[in-house]
């Protein structure tokens, strides 16, 4: 079950929007699926579904289901009446294609086949699906396999995040048994592709330890050490997905935290470059955590910059007082996000 899971429908449905103003489509239609399975009457949260569905039947399908619930909807009404005149305009302009010739029927035995390549010969060291042969990217966990450029793995949008934690929890499970090279390669391989790259570096510095020979590891590893850190602590896991998944992309090592005892331990133990910290937590606030930081003699000179949901004058004084470098409202545009990073994580 998904931390999301916990949370009420109007939070939940809060952070979806949220995602869906962020770009991160396939993460806001995740957690409206959520929404929807355990608050099927939720009008709202079934006319976000029809706005984010990827195909026509699925939007309309969503829509009469906002009718089934309030007859008298009056946008999702329109909503359908567009979509219908819009595919009987579609309609009206199509044309009768020609019709093609058939196909010839393949010859199977004029297929190449790699030499020594046996079907089913292979299997995704995540996923384990199986395969005749071995593939860079797999079909079904839709992982980059391999040693990479980090900007590849990075720029992953397709991963199976729910496969990718197996494998994480697999190959953990193994390490406490029998631990190898290719172990750990396996698990920083799931990291990258989940956009958890300072997660992934740890285990790629003991691949590299047990075997240093490979030039294209010892690139990955020198290229990940190299980027700037930063701590993200939010009690939202969408905020965490969406500031981890932006920053990533735009080269920078991200490490979250859902509430202040955990992120104060991380930052100790990291020494991040710099930390965004959501203000309203449970048990200690935002403030009380940057405080925190900043009279520990070890972090007081990593920049905090607070996230919030207010955007009200005594909010930022009161964080400025706590020791905040700067101050972001929240739903922020990732370009907000991304020039404050350059600007304090030095």
């Amino acid at each position: 079950m998904t931390e999301a899971a916990w949370v009420s429908p109007q939070v939940a449905l809060s952070e979806a929007i949220t995602a869906a103003k962020l770009g991160q489509l396939a993460l806001a239609r995740r957690l409206l699926s959520e929404i929807v399975a355990k608050d099927p009457k939720n009008e709202r949260a079934w006319l976000w579904v029809a706005g984010l569905a990827e195909d026509r039947q699925a939007a309309y399908d969503a829509l009469n289901h906002v009718l089934d619930i309030n007859p008298r909807n009056q946008q999702a009404m329109n909503a359908l009446s567009l979509a219908r005149l819009q595919e009987m305009a579609e309609q009206r302009n199509l044309r009768p294609a020609p019709r093609p010739e058939p196909a010839p029927e393949p010859d199977v035995r004029a297929q190449p086949r790699p030499t020594g390549a046996q079907p089913s010969s292979w299997a995704c060291p995540l996923c384990l699906e199986a395969s005749a042969y071995p593939m860079r990217k797999c079909p079904c966990c839709k992982a980059i396999l391999g040693v990479g450029a980090i900007e590849d793995y990075a720029a992953n949008k397709g991963a199976n995040e729910e496969l990718l934690l197996d494998a994480v929890r697999r190959f953990e499970q193994m390490t406490r048994q029998s631990d190898s090279h290719d172990i750990r390669l396996n698990l920083a391989l799931a990291y990258l592709n989940m956009n958890r790259s300072a997660e992934a570096l740890p285990h790629l510095r003991k691949a590299m330890s047990m075997n240093g020979s490979n030039p294209a590891l010892a690139r990955l590893t020198e290229s990940l050490a190299g980027r700037k850190l930063v701590v993200a602590v939010d009690d939202s896991l969408t905020v965490r997905k969406i500031v981890s998944i932006t920053l990533e992309r735009l080269g920078y090592r991200v490490m979250t935290a859902k509430e202040g005892g955990e992120a104060l331990a991380m930052t100790a133990q990291v020494q991040p470059d710099l930390i965004l910290l959501d203000i309203t937590m449970p048990g200690m606030d935002g403030y009380q955590v940057c405080k925190a930081i900043k009279q520990n003699q070890a972090t007081r000179r990593i920049p905090v910059v607070m996230l919030s949901g207010k955007d009200g004058f005594f909010d930022k004084v009161k964080g400025r007082l706590a020791g905040a470098t700067d101050y972001i409202t929240k739903p922020f545009h990732e370009a907000t996000l991304a020039e404050a990073v350059r600007k304090y994580a030095q």
